[in-house]
């Protein structure tokens, strides 16, 4: 438990948080940067409009306690400051420096501070990485001159940063009016989604870091300064990528250990959206299936825009409760209004509470006749003008064993007449003194957005009952706050010791050269996967010799490193049942991909059994940078990509995780025998997924992804055969040889 969160005793369990990393690199004080006691500002102007004199006028009218050192060759002051020349006049080596520079100058003023004994920097220009090769090239410069001087920099191209609290605006954009000052600490690659986070004005601040392209520091060292911070209670982040996984998660695991939230908001998802991140700052969104599963393991909340970060950082900023359980009770006064939370709780993953007998005549003898006791609840109209029945109906569901967090559904929007906004501020006082009574969270929301009455939601201030907007959002808040409460670190790693490389493997893979099938199932065979029967022919005739010895009907398949998908390339047949269709499917086939794919090399045709009955499934291993590899699982066969029912988790994965892996998946109901099919063996393909995810580890270097599709599940306890394989290389030259054992 935090001593800097007393407002928390409860609202997590510190047994569900892992032990973090040893090999973690040591945290960086940030306390020059953050917590300034003297700043110098470089390229301060009396001009209004620079961004150095913005700089100036937000410290002073945020009453910042410590020096402030305007930097102008010529100008005598600036906003009633003294000017000095250059740093080296200045009475002292101050903490910070601001530098309101272009980027051509960047450089020089920095290796000019690191001289000074300055220790930290924020850089406002852009005309870096963002920029393309040139601007690539100067970013790498200043990133390597921070490293030789440990200067801790802000940027480049962002707005800045302000430490609320403690009265220090190191940040070129007007700041928000009216300021709210709270617990709410903002992290963003994006300078608009500062402002626009910044200036909802739902919660108050604690930090405000534009973070820029992040050349030295990134969002993961702002989230441990965070995790360490006493005024900070919520981190909200607005990401573009995510380039040190293990230091954010190391971050991360830190929040959760004090107890704080951390609200993600990550950009990058679609094709265009990742094209957009890479030319806003010169970084790779990277797939987002895997961020997802990234940041799941590290326990944070991931939301999908704006409207939902924000009523996901209000309620977990306001409500100090931590929910009794799953389970959510809703109350309204509308019927129609209940039907939407229906809806919207299904669609949002929330569970409604089943009510307890105790419950429904509680709430039987506190409402009118004509109301239906159920959960949702419409506890009728009568109940707007009956704070009595009003309050009683909310005790009771509270008392319910299966609420966990109760929701107080009213529509107070802005433009709510005086009456109307009288009586609902009876129900807003109502639920404020019921969360009084209990130990579990309330939440009050407006079934609509656009701002909520002032008059209503006053008496929930100080309540710790946050005021929600729009029911989406609002639900899908309560579904986070919910599922960051119960959340348990997932298991990786079984007890089983991990798959050791073998050396000649671990060679011909460094080769770099592609694997035919053959090859490919010869690896996977060495590995513990095993595939159908197979020989490999030169001529129809022994083509014919071999489908005879493996047994009809059988499959045939060109074998050839250069040619990955072999259906479209004719390089397929099935089911030949004797020796005279194996001939003349040879013929026909090598003619066929001759034509099609005359540059390919073809090492032979391959003759494998086929599997009679079974479900097919795909697995596969893919490298998914900056996360490593992951495993992907669903329902196999030619029309994959047209179904896309599939799954993903990075590795390393345990039998567990594999088994929800799968479980996540449509094909599971098949495995598991749909409408009294018998079971497939399920455990069998799950414990193959372990295995890709080993060989992902064992051989992270080498490997740029494993499809194996399909995967024939047998019936229970009949295992699993791969029916093709393609073993894809990452490219040679940044393989080094093992030099060790012979070619397998």
């Amino acid at each position: 438990m935090s001593a800097a969160h007393p407002m928390r005793p409860s609202s997590f369990d510190a047994a569900s948080v892992p032990a973090l990393p040893a090999e973690t690199a040591p945290l960086r004080d940030l306390a020059p940067l953050m917590r300034p006691s003297s700043v110098a500002v470089l390229g301060a102007s009396p001009r209004p409009d620079s961004f150095g004199n913005s700089v100036v006028k937000n410290l002073l009218a945020g009453g910042y306690g410590g020096r402030i050192y305007p930097i102008h060759p010529s100008a005598a002051e600036v906003e009633g400051l003294r000017c000095f020349a250059d740093l080296q006049r200045l009475p002292e080596a101050p903490d910070c420096a601001v530098i309101a520079l272009p980027a051509d100058k960047v450089l020089p003023a920095l290796t000019q501070a690191a001289a000074r004994g300055i220790r930290a920097a924020v850089l406002f220009a852009s005309g870096f990485a963002e920029l393309g090769n040139t601007g690539r090239a100067l970013q790498a410069e200043l990133t390597a001159l921070c490293k030789r001087t440990g200067l801790l920099v802000c940027g480049p191209n962002c707005l800045g940063l302000a430490n609320l609290h403690d009265r220090i605006s190191l940040y070129s954009a007007p700041l928000p009016e009216p300021l709210r000052i709270g617990g709410v600490a903002i992290a963003s690659h994006s300078g608009s989604g500062c402002i626009a986070l910044a200036g909802v004005g739902r919660f108050g601040l604690s930090h405000l870091v534009s973070v820029g392209n992040a050349a030295v520091l990134d969002i993961d060292d702002y989230l441990a300064f965070f995790a360490d911070d006493p005024h900070t209670r919520v981190a909200a982040l607005f990401m573009e990528s995510v380039r040190h996984p293990e230091r954010f998660l190391h971050a991360a695991q830190r929040m959760r250990a004090a107890g704080k939230p951390v609200v993600v908001l990550k950009v990058g998802r679609s094709t265009q959206g990742a094209a957009a991140t890479a030319a806003h700052t010169g970084s790779l969104a990277g797939s987002h299936a895997a961020a997802v599963d990234f940041f799941r393991s590290a326990g944070v909340v991931l939301v999908e825009d704006m409207d939902e970060m924000v009523e996901t950082c209000t309620l977990m900023a306001e409500s100090a409760k931590r929910p009794a359980g799953d389970g959510l009770a809703v109350i309204n006064v509308s019927g129609g209004e209940v039907a939407l939370t229906c809806d919207l709780a299904q669609t949002t993953g929330l569970r409604l509470s089943v009510l307890a007998p105790a419950t429904i005549d509680a709430l039987r003898g506190c409402l009118p006749a004509f109301a239906t006791p159920s959960n949702p609840l419409d506890a009728t109209g009568a109940a707007v003008f009956d704070m009595t029945m009003y309050a009683r109906a909310i005790d009771a569901l509270l008392a319910d064993p299966d609420v966990g967090l109760l929701a107080v559904s009213q529509d107070c929007p802005v433009g709510l007449g005086a009456k109307g906004a009288d009586n609902y501020r009876a129900m807003a006082e109502a639920t404020a003194a019921a969360a009084k009574r209990t130990g579990k969270p309330l939440a009050f929301y407006s079934n609509v957005g656009g701002g909520l009455h002032p008059r209503t939601v006053e008496p929930l201030q100080g309540s710790g009952v946050p005021a929600l907007q729009g029911a989406r959002p609002a639900l899908i808040a309560m579904r986070h706050f919910i599922d960051w409460h119960l959340w348990q670190a997932p298991a990786t790693h079984d007890d089983a010791a991990p798959l050791a490389a073998d050396p000649a493997w671990a060679d011909r893979l460094a080769s770099g050269r592609a694997l035919s099938e053959h090859e490919a199932r010869r690896f996977l065979e060495a590995h513990g996967i095993r595939a159908t029967r197979e020989a490999r022919a030169a001529n129809a005739d022994q083509a014919a010799q071999c489908a005879a010895a493996i047994g009809f009907p059988v499959a045939m398949k060109i074998d050839s490193p250069d040619i990955p998908h072999k259906t479209e390339a004719g390089g397929v047949r099935l089911a030949l049942r004797d020796r005279d269709e194996v001939r003349t499917a040879f013929d026909e086939m090598l003619a066929t991909v001759r034509g099609r794919v005359p540059e390919a090399r073809i090492d032979g045709v391959l003759i494998q059994e086929m599997v009679a009955g079974g479900i097919e499934m795909i697995a596969g291993l893919s490298h998914q940078p900056p996360f490593g590899h992951a495993v992907v699982a669903g329902s196999g066969g030619v029309w994959v990509e047209l179904v896309r029912d599939s799954s993903l988790a990075l590795a390393p994965v345990s039998a567990a995780r594999a088994q929800t892996l799968v479980g996540g998946t449509r094909a599971a109901r098949l495995l598991d025998g749909f409408r009294g099919a018998p079971p497939a063996d399920r455990a069998a393909f799950e414990a193959l997924i372990v295995r890709l995810s080993q060989i992902g580890a064992a051989y992270a270097d080498f490997i740029e992804a494993i499809d194996l599709n399909p995967v024939t599940v047998l019936a229970a306890g009949q295992g699993v055969r791969v029916l093709d394989a393609l073993v894809e290389l990452r490219a040679a030259p940044s393989h080094p040889s093992t030099k060790a054992g012979d070619k397998p």
